[in-house]
């Protein structure tokens, strides 16, 4: 387990200057199915985890990285069938989050908040189901029932330094 802190602290490396919205290094020396680790016993692997995640969809809403494919965009992109072993796959990623959204809510509120308040961003500008068509749209119906029984306002702002103190990690910017 070490292993998945290790390559996911290299992910997140000065996250808190650049939040989850610069570019992070997602190359396939740090690849690792984090969504596996979610429930983890191991508060470090499961924190570590999240936040890889919360990245990988910050960077999506910044248009910084695009990280996620689907099973059936392999089909489409032939050079991700050389690196299957290496793919973050939405299906896998947005189903743990549903399996564990309830503990991950309790454990890290601010930082579920972050996740939900950019899928929902991202949601509102492309739907979902346009950007993975391949994808079973219940999983998207699921989603959003969640966010929506989340109460969560989309223009929600947090202070990422209190995300950062809820985590565990040192803060870089002033209050």
């Amino acid at each position: 387990m070490k292993d998945i802190v290790i390559k996911a602290k290299r992910i997140l490396e000065g996250i808190e200057v650049g939040f989850f919205d610069t570019g992070k290094e997602w190359s396939s020396e740090n690849y690792a199915d984090y969504y596996r680790y979610f429930s983890h016993p191991n508060k470090e692997v499961r924190k570590y985890s999240l936040l890889v995640f919360a990245a990988a969809v910050g960077n999506w809403w910044m248009k910084s990285a695009f990280v996620f494919y689907s099973h059936a965009d392999i089909i489409y992109y032939s050079d991700l069938k050389e690196h299957l072993d290496k793919i973050y796959f939405i299906e896998d990623y947005f189903q743990a989050f549903l399996a564990n959204k309830v503990a991950i809510k309790e454990e890290f509120p601010l930082l579920y908040n972050a996740i939900v308040v950019d899928l929902i961003k991202l949601d509102n500008e492309n739907q979902f189901e346009n950007v993975y068509p391949s994808v079973d749209p219940q999983l998207f119906f699921q989603l959003r029932e969640t966010w929506i029984k989340s109460n969560i306002d989309t223009s929600y702002e947090y202070n990422f330094n209190d995300l950062l103190r809820e985590v565990g990690l040192p803060t870089f910017l002033k209050d």
